[in-house]
């Protein structure tokens, strides 16, 4: 065993990182295009019979290529979905199996990198996989270790996701502090209230840093439940959401299931079925106004649902800096656009953010400090960009010096910092 074959891994919803260590420094592997973040996506090539990884396979899934695209695996860890089966390019793969695919490219990419075998890894987590089921909870774990096991992982530990990033910023100050740690990821919303003080003030005595960790809590909000919000309020009623249709006793209104599965990408596959098309072939006929409809048949029938999600995703990025955005949905239907508003948007998430608020301040509380105690206030996640979040946050910490971190790889970062501390000390 190598004095140096450990590493940091942050699996996230929507993008992974992962770190080493040469002896000298810690580095941050490239995953894609040179970039230290690799899309957390797996497309499964049904022409040439591999898998595809990260952006490029998304890529390779949005420009129609047979195939079937998986994303967001993190978010069902825990769930009974993860025990499951499907069905990929004629055969039966569970889903951990897959999960395993997706963390052993990102761990060979970095053992080229390290040029040797990774066998000790700090794995990132969210202080909370589920809001209120802790059984569940523990499963999410576990099933995670057991993920790691399975591609060659012999030691492996945990560190929450705030706490990784406490680290990473903690490198960057010069004077103690006392920070609230804001991580706002593609799945989850996590918080930490910690006290930091410069990484050359550290002695063997404050390794342990226990005491300094005041307070965390995590909720199941994130970039993903933002999309499915601004999908179903926005696109989902131009193809039939909401809409009627005529019953045996009168009006009633279409059955909304298919319009949320279309929101969730992994539960857009799920849609793809005989039966589906077929149910939607009577609603059409029993449609008030069919032409919605028509346009959910169509997508149905050329498996559009992920380029519908990723369109979404992208104008709620627009819209962090510009005011209004239009969605392009001519794939579907000839000039078939809709425009957004930055207020609008900013509306329909509100529900959203006040539950964030609320996990945010119940955090502070439980730290035993008040608003006016928190120094300085640390963003990482893609979730954090978003300007209505940001300034709803910094309002309730008007004394906060606000910080900006590395939108996707503050908690990577820490991870292998963590693990340098926990490995060789």
């Amino acid at each position: 065993m190598s004095l140096f074959d450990f590493c940091g891994l942050d699996f996230g919803t929507s993008n992974s990182t992962i770190g080493i260590f040469d002896g000298r420094q810690i580095k941050m592997v490239p995953l894609e295009q040179g970039k230290p973040t690799v899309r957390s996506a797996i497309f499964f090539d049904y022409d040439n019979h591999q898998c595809i990884f990260g952006q490029q396979g998304i890529s390779e899934y949005l420009a129609l290529k047979p195939g079937r695209l998986m994303m967001s695996l993190k978010s069902i860890l825990g769930s009974a979905l993860m025990q499951e089966k499907t069905f990929i390019d004629k055969q039966w793969v569970s889903y951990t199996d897959i999960l395993a695919r997706l963390i052993l490219h990102i761990k060979q990419i970095a053992e080229r990198h390290a040029d040797q075998e990774l066998t000790r890894v700090v794995l990132g987590r969210p202080v909370r996989f589920h809001d209120y089921d802790d059984k569940r909870d523990r499963l999410a774990e576990n099933t995670l270790a057991q993920v790691a096991r399975q591609v060659g992982f012999k030691t492996i530990l945990f560190q929450f996701e705030p706490i990784a990033a406490a680290l990473a910023y903690e490198q960057t100050i010069k004077q103690e502090q006392l920070a609230l740690i804001v991580d706002l990821g593609g799945g989850t919303a996590d918080f930490s209230v910690t006290r930091l003080r410069p990484a050359s003030t550290h002695t063997k005595r404050t390794k342990n840093r226990e005491q300094d960790v005041l307070a965390n809590k995590g909720v199941h909000v994130g970039g993903t439940d933002l999309d499915t919000c601004f999908s179903l309020e926005f696109v989902m009623p131009e193809m039939g959401l909401g809409g009627r249709m005529h019953g045996t006793t009168g009006r009633i209104e279409i059955p909304s299931s298919f319009y949320h599965d279309l929101t969730t990408w992994h539960t857009i596959n799920g849609l793809y079925t005989h039966a589906t098309r077929r149910a939607l072939e009577e609603i059409y006929n029993h449609a008030v106004d069919p032409t919605p409809i028509r346009r959910l048949m169509s997508v149905i029938e050329k498996q559009q649902g992920h380029k519908i999600l990723n369109e979404v995703e992208q104008a709620k990025c627009f819209l962090s800096s510009d005011d209004h955005t239009q969605l392009d949905f001519r794939f579907i239907e000839e000039k078939f656009l809709i425009g957004v508003t930055k207020v609008q948007f900013e509306t329909v998430i509100e529900e959203k953010i006040e539950k964030l608020l609320q996990t945010l301040l119940m955090t502070v509380q439980e730290a035993g400090v008040k608003n006016n105690d928190i120094d300085s206030i640390f963003f990482t996640g893609g979730t954090s960009q978003i300007p209505i979040i940001r300034k709803r946050i910094s309002d309730c910490f008007p004394r906060a010096t606000f910080v900006q971190g590395d939108v996707f790889s503050s908690v990577g970062k820490g991870l292998i910092l963590d693990a340098q501390q926990r490995f060789l000390d």
